[in-house]
């Protein structure tokens, strides 16, 4: 299974945020020079996350992005579903009329248990998780 760039990219920038929580907004410019990620890709992903209410951005000389809530309030799954959408591996988990295969495929109790496991696991670890474990 492979995490798109947009996910790794979001999940990196939140944790950037989640560093900085606290201490006043963070300019997307910095945040783009420190995780190496385009500018222009991460404000696509900043506007999803702002529309979901995770960020905050002022404008000015002071300005720039933050956390509207505690890095520990902020789930990896709820940062996964805004970002990504569903969790399932493939498509006909969510929308079993895609596949004429979908009563007898043998493969099917595999993606389920994955998609099951990765929210599990994403559920369970939040920002501050994130920010308090080692690499």
């Amino acid at each position: 299974m492979k995490i798109s760039s947009r996910f790794r990219y979001g999940l990196r920038f939140l944790v950037d945020l989640a560093l900085n929580y606290g201490k006043g907004p963070v300019l997307l410019k910095n945040i783009a020079e420190c995780e190496k990620v385009s500018k222009k890709y991460l404000e696509q992903i900043a506007i999803s996350l702002r529309t979901a209410g995770l960020i905050g951005a002022t404008r000015g000389l002071k300005g720039g992005y933050y956390l509207t809530k505690s890095p520990n309030k902020i789930k990896v799954a709820d940062i996964y579903r805004i970002l990504e959408g569903s969790f399932a591996p493939v498509e006909c988990l969510d929308n079993p009329r895609l596949c004429a295969l979908v009563r007898t495929c043998q493969t099917r109790k595999l993606w389920a248990e994955l998609k099951n496991a990765t929210k599990k696991v994403f559920r369970k670890l939040t920002l501050a998780d994130l920010i308090t474990k080692k690499p």
